[in-house]
């Protein structure tokens, strides 16, 4: 499923199922859908159908300065081997600017940098008032299943840490992960759910829920998820407008509300993505 690039996710949306072989050379594993499907839950936060080779996308606000890009390749079996994200957002007197770069390592795990800031303007300059960048690890055992993942960060200058570990079913799917360390934001236990068909089509922490909608062919439909943030509640509702051959969405439309105690705030997103798949 395809969510909406937006600055809520540190990492962008997107994954592949396995391939029949890695570039005509090698077999892929025999669990290797599963295994791709539930790491790329992990670091990009969702799935999609087919032999994926490149995925290219881009989201623009609607009624604010927003815009997203994202790009990701994958080998031939369908596992990750480096993603490109950017982001920023420019609201009233704030600023938000975020990066992400993940890359496949020679042990078989990941390697993901990233760097967010947050900028208010005050007396007519932009001032740096958050910023945390950091590096996370993804280790994965000798199936290739990520187990376990260490962010080793500096928020304003000091210095930080987040433990993540997955938990998966009998079938390698991700069903849950719980994340401890020393940033509160990001301690949580999440829980995934798959609908009959065995599509990924909830996902739940205490922070909030997003489900994902599908046609009666296993097409990506869209969205809807609610959040709650330390200011203010925000809902989402990402409806698919075009699908491609494989059935995964290509152009989308996204509706926000945040209600604070400010007062509501309405945001509407357009999104597109265009996916390249092996031969």
């Amino acid at each position: 499923m395809l969510k909406s690039l937006c600055a809520a996710a540190v990492m962008v949306l997107l994954a592949s199922q396995t391939g029949a072989a890695f570039a005509g050379e090698k077999s892929c594993p025999a669990a290797g859908e599963m295994i791709n499907n539930s790491n790329n839950l992990i670091m990009l936060s969702g799935t999609a159908k087919g032999n994926i080779h490149t995925v290219v996308g881009g989201m623009v606000g609607k009624d604010l300065d927003e815009q997203a890009r994202s790009s990701i390749r994958f080998d031939g079996c369908g596992a990750l081997m480096e993603e490109a994200y950017d982001y920023h957002k420019a609201e009233g007197n704030v600023a938000i600017s975020m990066s992400n770069r993940i890359r496949r390592m020679q042990d078989g795990g990941w390697d993901s940098a990233y760097d967010i800031a947050i900028f208010a303007r005050r007396d007519g300059q932009a001032q740096l008032v958050n910023h945390k960048q950091g590096e996370a690890r993804f280790f994965v055992d000798k199936h290739g299943v990520i187990t376990s993942s260490s962010d080793v960060f500096t928020i304003d200058d000091q210095p930080g840490f987040t433990s993540t570990t997955y938990d998966y079913d009998h079938r390698l799917r991700l069903v849950q992960s719980t994340a401890r360390g020393s940033d509160g934001l990001s301690n949580d236990r999440s829980v995934y759910h798959y609908d009959k068909k065995g599509l990924f089509s909830e996902v739940i922490s205490s922070n909030g829920k997003t489900t994902f909608q599908y046609d009666a062919k296993g097409n990506e439909q869209g969205s809807y998820s609610f959040s709650r943030t330390p200011v203010s509640d925000i809902t989402k509702k990402e409806v698919c407008q075009r699908n491609d051959i494989m059935g995964n969405c290509i152009l989308s439309y996204g509706r926000e509300m945040e209600i604070s105690s400010q007062g509501i705030i309405y945001r509407h997103r357009s999104t597109a993505t265009q996916y390249q798949y092996w031969q």
